[in-house]
């Protein structure tokens, strides 16, 4: 057996040991490296992510980014409910280029409540602050006679406290669908959320269980636009065109826009026509039905809800809009005031002349989307309202004005009638 010198053998140990911390430092170094790589990939992500979501422009807005929540957090009859709007009376039909995925977010989902028992249903409403500092005793309200119904919903004139107030309740085989009680638990967290004198007044919400939830706001007992204007034009014979009342009541729905799209997050209307809004019996306008009113953010404003005939073009083809979408519709309540007619009424009367049978919704709605058609005004319409009219119109959505701009106009248009009153 051969034997090693002794300091050849201590230089092998040497030599071994350097071989062995070194490749130990190497595999330490490599780890080191690959995590510091997966995490700036994933700060990145998480950075560009946050970025867009951050802030989304709107015009001359900026809308910041509330805390989202996501779909999981809803009932499963809820979300199908936001995705399809099967449960909402005022929705039009839509066609398969709306596009909700599982990115969706959605803003107010504390009133959206658990469907397994009514027990826990009733628990969760009770716990929710923004409901119980609303609730009113219900054996308080006395119900009257009925004012409204409608696919989904009845409106009652009532009475609390001496005063007269408007209660709205479900219909009574809505009452045990969760979809429809979760839906009109959004509509009244929404009502109670917004406060401003050119919107109808929420009184409260009342319940004892909730098969009898009730939402109570301040009655208007000069009813609604829409039937304002078919008395103007079948009964009263009122000449078209604008004066003072018109004028005035179109300047109050401009307030309650701006008011909406100042919100921080900016609160889109999205049904704004004329039978939602109501009149005092001195005709001054307030803005009333939240049922599909949403606080804007960048994920959730693709789902076509509204009513067709005041609806802009990007919401009836499923596109992402904002408040431009409420500016459309407030365009088209503006040539409902001119003519007392209902949106499109002259276009379908010469489509109709011309094609020799009634044209389709679906036929009319296009041509409204590609700019074929638009609302009329008549030629008593003092042409810087029917100029505002078309601006709020527009097809393209970045070229109408804002609701601030609007109220501007609006502000200028009056004055000139009381100018002349004088």
């Amino acid at each position: 057996m051969v034997k090693l010198p002794l300091r050849g053998l201590s230089s092998c140990k040497a030599t071994m040991a350097v071989s062995s911390s070194c490749s130990i430092v190497a595999v330490l170094l490599a780890i080191g490296i690959s995590w510091w790589l997966c995490r700036r990939r994933r700060s990145k992500r998480t950075a560009g992510s946050s970025s867009f979501e951050a802030s989304y422009a709107v015009g001359p807005f900026t809308v910041p980014a509330a805390n989202p929540i996501t779909l999981e957090s809803y009932t499963p009859a809820a979300a199908t409910a936001i995705r399809d709007l099967d449960c909402i009376d005022r929705t039009v039909d839509l066609d398969s280029t709306v596009n909700l995925d599982s990115t969706i977010r959605l803003e107010n989902s504390a009133t959206l409540i658990p469907t397994k028992k009514s027990s826990k249903s009733n628990s969760s409403l009770s716990e929710d602050e923004s409901i119980t500092a609303a609730r009113i005793p219900l054996e308080k309200l006395l119900r009257k006679e009925l004012i409204n119904e409608g696919g989904h919903g009845a409106v009652y004139k009532g009475l609390y406290r001496d005063e007269d107030v408007a209660i709205k309740v479900l219909l009574p085989e809505k009452r045990k669908d969760m979809c429809q009680i979760n839906l009109f638990l959004a509509e009244i967290k929404m009502m109670a959320s917004v406060e401003h004198p050119r919107i109808v007044r929420f009184v409260g919400v009342a319940w004892d269980a909730l098969s009898d939830l009730c939402a109570v706001s301040e009655f208007m007992p000069g009813g609604d636009l829409f039937t304002l204007l078919r008395r103007f034009d079948r009964v009263e014979h009122r000449d078209q065109g604008f004066d003072i009342d018109k004028a005035t009541i179109a300047l109050h729905v401009a307030q309650a826009l701006t008011y909406l799209h100042s919100l921080d997050p900016i609160v889109l209307h999205r049904d704004l026509k004329s039978m939602n809004i109501l009149l005092s019996e001195e005709l001054e306008a307030k803005l009333t039905d939240f049922g599909v009113s949403r606080k804007f953010t960048v994920n959730t404003m693709t789902a076509g809800v509204g009513t067709r005939r005041w609806m802009a073009p990007e919401v009836m083809m499923g596109k992402r809009y904002n408040t431009s979408a409420d500016i459309f519709s407030f365009g088209v309540v503006l040539s409902e005031l001119d003519s007392h007619q209902p949106p499109y009424a002259s276009a379908i009367a010469t489509m109709t002349a011309e094609a020799g049978e009634k044209v389709s919704e679906t036929a009319l709605m296009e041509m409204v989307a590609m700019g074929r058609v638009r609302v009329d005004f008549s030629a008593n319409a003092p042409t810087a309202l029917v100029e505002l009219g078309h601006a709020c119109v527009a097809v393209d959505p970045t070229s109408r004005p804002s609701a601030a701009n609007v109220h501007y106009h609006l502000q200028k248009l009056l004055r000139k009638y009381q100018q002349y009153t004088l």
